[in-house]
């Protein structure tokens, strides 16, 4: 049995440190691609661990390369070419900082819908019901009408990526291009996205890209069935969701549970989700205003 932690920026490497010195003490820190064998082995005598990160953000460079390299921890990350090559932001990236008003009645008169319906939800569920084509056009729009300033570019570029991958420790993996919620999506769009993602990873790096992780990552209602019948028909190893749970020999690959873990929360709160384990995401949804409630409750209006 194991477990898989799931990072995404990271700006204070004392924390992490932490974190991973406690992870050292418990567990065995292991490549991804000894993940299968050692969960049917059974022989270690500490459970197993792996560090992954999403989105390829330059704190992972800065902050979290160095203290994965001290401590010789294996990880994986998971990032667009599209941004790395292009110097681009994720779409969530983008918004940031953006007025939620301006947005909103900007996606009103895309949509035809009105805008007071939505302006009770976090601005980030509501974009996270709209299609990756759809939440560009607004975001194109609000920056020809309103000219925000333009922010740093928040990934890595084509360089340190591949001073990570060249470096035996990190395995880099596909995140998609543009990271669409490939539910909301079309089969040729999410198919699109996916595979992209994968040969333009290749092509940077000049390697096979073995393994994926699902943009915001939680079963049905972010991907399904499909998303995982492209993976497997394209002959990737290993898909990483955000679903709380253990690894073991049971795990289904393509779908595989990993604990988030976000810069700053204390050791305690860690251990919490890792002593309810599977049930914490279960836990996660009683609190008022969760994600899922809200975006199930956004579709319904949408749809009217």
């Amino acid at each position: 049995m194991g477990i898989i932690l799931n990072l995404h920026e990271v700006h204070d490497p004392f924390w992490l440190e932490n974190i991973l010195c406690f992870l050292k003490k418990n567990y065995n820190p292991v490549r991804q691609t000894e993940l299968t064998s050692l969960c049917k082995n059974g022989n270690e005598k500490k459970p197993i661990c792996h560090i992954t990160v999403d989105d390829g953000d330059k704190s992972f460079y800065k902050a979290i390369f160095p203290v994965l390299k001290k401590h010789m921890i294996p990880a994986t990350i998971f990032v667009s070419p599209d941004l790395v090559i292009n110097q681009r932001d994720f779409w969530f990236q983008e918004i940031n900082g953006y007025e939620k008003q301006k947005l909103l009645r900007i996606l009103s008169d895309v949509i035809d819908i009105d805008e007071n319906n939505l302006n009770k939800f976090p601005l980030v569920d509501i974009f996270k019901c709209l299609t990756i084509n759809l939440i560009w056009e607004v975001i194109d729009r609000y920056k020809m009408k309103y000219q925000p300033r333009k922010k740093p570019c928040h990934s890595m570029d084509v360089n340190e990526l591949k001073e990570i991958d060249n470096s035996g420790l990190v395995t880099v993996g596909a995140h998609t291009l543009r990271h669409p919620i490939l539910a909301n999506e079309e089969l040729t769009v999410s198919k699109n996205e996916i595979i992209s993602s994968f040969t333009g990873l290749a092509d940077i790096l000049g390697h096979k890209i073995e393994c994926f992780a699902y943009p915001n990552g939680m079963p049905v209602l972010d991907f399904g069935q499909r998303e995982m019948d492209i993976l497997k028909d394209y002959g990737c190893s290993y898909s990483f969701s955000t679903e709380s749970g253990n690894f073991n020999s049971r795990s289904n690959l393509l779908s595989i549970p990993r604990y988030g873990l976000n810069c700053g929360e204390s050791r305690l709160y860690f251990k919490n989700k890792l002593f309810f384990g599977a049930q914490w995401n279960k836990i996660m949804k009683l609190k008022p205003g969760n994600e899922s409630r809200n975006r199930k409750a956004i579709l319904r209006i949408i749809k009217k």
